[in-house]
């Protein structure tokens, strides 16, 4: 990726880029310099001077009576960047109040493969309310990943202080210590009360979002974005929980 390319990257069009480039290996130049330079219309460098001037990164003299234009330290570009991060976190909120607020359509997402997993695994590492809720089986976990995904996978998670809340099946269970209930694992277990026969999907509650994973066979993740599902499922899991068995001791691996 050249120079332009980055500039691009940080806000400048390509003409602003070549014409910022232009300035600040001539020092100080005209119009006249600035168009020979890139090889632009006069009107067209005049265009770009007046947005640089915009954005502080190219400032205007006279000399002599020519005008004479000099390009500002390229320092700008990161105190630019500073700038609009400050405004972006004050405003945030406000937007996401509205984000939460507003009537939308549910927003779903598909992948097929282990590139659903790894989306989930993401979304549940920075989940904002600081738990999540799920149906599934360890068995089936370490058949989908492995244990040493899912070894790292705890141990970012305890670094971020995210509880994990857990109706599992407890014939599919397995010998893991980092799998087991209690608050040193950050993990809430409760099992169901009768056993699941078959493969059956994970299932996944966090925020606003439900997460389907079914790998060992069908092979896909769906993410759903939806309050509305979101509360209904919830409470689904809520009342089962109420009637799920307790491990039987807090050696019970859970």
């Amino acid at each position: 990726m050249n120079i332009i390319d980055q500039l691009e990257k940080l806000g400048l069009n390509g003409r602003q880029a070549k014409v910022y480039l232009a300035l600040l290996q001539l020092g100080t130049g005209t119009a006249i310099d600035i168009a020979k330079a890139t090889r632009f219309k006069h009107p067209t460098v005049y265009d770009v001077l007046d947005v640089l001037k915009e954005r502080a990164l190219v400032t205007e003299t006279f000399e002599g009576g020519r005008k004479l234009f000099s390009a500002e330290d390229p320092n700008r570009l990161r105190l630019a960047e500073d700038e609009r991060r400050r405004t972006l976190e004050g405003l945030l909120p406000d937007l996401q109040a509205l984000y939460r607020g507003g009537s939308r359509r549910p927003r779903v997402r598909v992948y097929v493969g282990p590139e659903g997993m790894e989306a989930v695994d993401e979304e549940l590492l920075a989940v904002k309310s600081g738990e999540y809720f799920y149906f599934g089986g360890v068995r089936e976990m370490i058949q989908n990943s492995s244990e040493e995904h899912l070894s790292d996978y705890y141990r970012k998670r305890l670094e971020r202080g995210i509880w994990s809340n857990a109706i599992r099946i407890r014939g599919e269970e397995d010998d893991l210590d980092y799998m087991q209930n209690g608050e040193q694992h950050l993990r809430r277990v409760r099992y169901l009360p009768k056993p699941i026969l078959e493969n059956s999907a994970g299932l996944y509650l966090y925020d606003d979002r439900v997460a389907v994973i079914s790998a060992l066979k069908e092979n896909y993740a769906m993410i759903i974005e939806s309050s509305e599902l979101s509360l209904l499922v919830r409470t689904i899991w809520n009342c089962i929980w109420e009637v799920a068995e307790e491990p039987k001791s807090s050696h019970e691996h859970a």
